[in-house]
């Protein structure tokens, strides 16, 4: 028997619906105070740890997928885009901050695909971390405990405990100091 999710219109009416749902869902938190959006936000991401703060205009396509450590920032217009069909993973560990603007993309398309399938990866993000404004993580990378990510990096490998990265692809200019 045929899925009926196999079906590109139902498919594509069912994603509208979420996609106006989750909308209507962040312009609601975002109208209340920073600790009690977070509390909300904990009731439906995977996992929010304690003391974490989470800034206006953040997005959580898939909130169930994303799991937050303890003592995470996650300034304003971050985005995360974990993987429906794949169910691939966000995870964040603690101390983490995330700087405006970052995009956390652990799904895309497969080009290759005559109706782009969904591919994905899980995505890691190691304790201590800080993710530079308007960096891009792509799936299936791992950031390293203390590592940092220069404003405006596009990461599509993994990066190393303690590295400094930068630029389009990232690559690792030095190592932090106190790490050493």
């Amino acid at each position: 028997m045929k899925s009926p999710y196999s079906n590109t219109r139902v498919k594509r009416l069912l994603n509208g619906l979420y996609t106006w749902a989750i909308h209507l869902q962040h312009a609601l938190f975002d109208l209340v105070p920073s600790f009690l959006r977070t509390w909300l936000w904990g009731l439906f991401l995977g996992r929010c740890g304690r003391a974490v703060l989470i800034d206006h205009k953040v997005y959580f396509k898939y909130p169930w997928l994303i799991e937050i450590g303890d003592d995470v920032s996650v300034n304003r217009g971050a985005e995360f885009y974990p993987g429906l069909v794949a169910k691939a993973r966000i995870r964040v560990g603690s101390r983490v901050r995330i700087a405006p603007n970052v995009r956390i993309h652990a799904a895309g398309h497969d080009p290759d695909h005559p109706e782009l399938a969904e591919t994905a990866s899980d995505i890691s993000i190691g304790d201590g971390a800080w993710l530079g404004a308007a960096c891009l993580l792509l799936p299936g990378v791992h950031i390293g405990e203390d590592a940092v990510v220069a404003a405006g990096a596009v990461v599509a490998s993994d990066v190393p405990a303690g590295a400094i990265v930068a630029g389009i692809p990232a690559r690792v200019i030095k190592m932090r100091k106190a790490m050493t």
